[in-house]
């Protein structure tokens, strides 16, 4: 065989490249009625459908006592997915909440701008931020780690019914069926 040149490319050819991709994924996995469902439900509502938004639309998320700023969320989206990159609040108002109404609206807005998941880092031992996204559907959702941070822990939120459906079909544990040793 001819040894293949590489090239780096600004898109595939199509439609070969829909066909190759079909072979050679056709052994791979099961199909799943309730994912085509989520996806096809979720197509019409992109964040980008309108066009009106930059590729990477940005949300800043404030909590004012009095006028004064006393806490904030700041995300950014990437392609269908909304980041949490940062957020805070101001030590003597810790632990009232604020923190969990700034993640509730950032849900509510990637809920009504068409995100279908929730993205956050945190380290391990940020329970002050890891439980109440918990509490408000956050899932575990991996494991890493940052050269700058060490190890961190992904939390998800899935947004729609479907999504969050879908989730707990592939994350349920199989049983054995009876007479199985």
């Amino acid at each position: 065989m001819k040894s293949p040149q590489i090239h780096v490319l600004d898109s595939f050819p199509e439609p070969e490249f829909t066909a190759l991709r079909s072979i050679a994924f056709a052994d791979f996995g099961e199909r799943s009625g309730l994912l085509a469902e989520v996806l096809t439900e979720e197509a019409g509502r992109s964040p980008h459908a309108s066009g009106q938004e930059t590729p990477f639309p940005q949300i800043r998320i404030g909590a004012f006592v009095d006028e004064r700023l006393v806490g904030w969320s700041y995300s950014r989206g990437e392609g269908n997915q909304l980041h949490m990159i940062n957020s805070g609040v101001v030590p003597e108002l810790r632990r009232r909440g604020i923190y969990s109404n700034l993640v509730a609206a950032t849900i509510a807005h990637a809920e009504s701008h068409g995100f279908v998941s929730i993205i956050s880092r945190h380290v391990p031992s940020n329970n002050a931020v890891i439980i109440p996204k918990l509490r408000l559907g956050f899932l575990i959702s991996g494991f890493e780690y940052s050269e700058v941070y060490g190890p961190l822990v992904r939390l998800t939120y899935l947004c729609g019914q479907k999504r969050r459906q879908l989730y707990r079909a592939r994350s349920t544990p199989i049983v054995p069926g009876e007479g199985a040793a």
